[in-house]
């Protein structure tokens, strides 16, 4: 069984809150050490492949940082934007096509696009903040205090935080930051709305 809970955090949905527990009865929960995220060179290679394709003249080096830059490689991120650039773009600029869709501005426009809709991963990210309310207050301590938290491998609200891909260990201090830019945008956007309507 592989996905982003395992045992031990699967009965935080199931137990009372006061009889959370951390130990698994079972004993199979295992560290799952593959990196699954895109690294500039496959963004690259990608690109390289659908450029041979397409023509459309773009700079590869500079999409391929941009997405990064943007998405730190998580792939749904990186192929729904590669989509919206392929697709929704060109009918948007009838006349440029794919010209237009694959260069910064473009790219920009995506960013936009993407953070405007409704998909599966803003919505399981709506439905996770809603869940775990401390999650969602560590984020909002980041992004708009500017809190240094410490990462702490037996602190819970990490733990979930760095399980469901939200936030990741800085190498350079050890402390915790939100995943990507398009996360800490989506963050920000469901703290101003949520606060507007509530």
């Amino acid at each position: 069984m592989a996905g982003v809970y395992d045992i031990k955090n699967l009965k935080l949905k199931i137990r009372p809150q006061e009889e959370h527990q951390y130990n698994s009865p079972w004993n199979i929960a295992a560290d799952f050490a593959v990196d699954m995220s895109f690294s500039k060179s496959d963004i690259a290679g990608m690109l390289m492949e659908y450029e041979s394709d397409q023509n459309t003249g773009m700079d590869r080096s500079e999409m391929a940082d941009l997405i990064w830059e943007y998405t730190s490689g998580y792939p749904f991120l990186v192929s729904r934007l590669c989509k919206i650039m392929d697709e929704d773009i060109p009918d948007a600029e009838k006349e440029l096509g794919l010209t237009s869709a694959w260069t910064r501005e473009g790219f920009l426009e995506a960013v936009k696009m993407l953070l405007l809709e409704s998909n599966t991963l803003f919505d399981d990210m709506v439905k996770k903040l809603a869940d775990f309310p401390e999650l969602k207050q560590a984020l909002y301590s980041i992004l708009f205090r500017g809190e240094c938290v410490p990462y702490y491998a037996y602190n819970h609200v990490i733990n979930l935080g760095v399980m469901f891909g939200f936030i990741e260990k800085m190498k350079e201090n050890g402390s915790i930051a939100i995943s990507n830019r398009i996360f800490e945008t989506q963050s920000v956007v469901q703290h101003v709305y949520f606060r507007r309507i509530a």
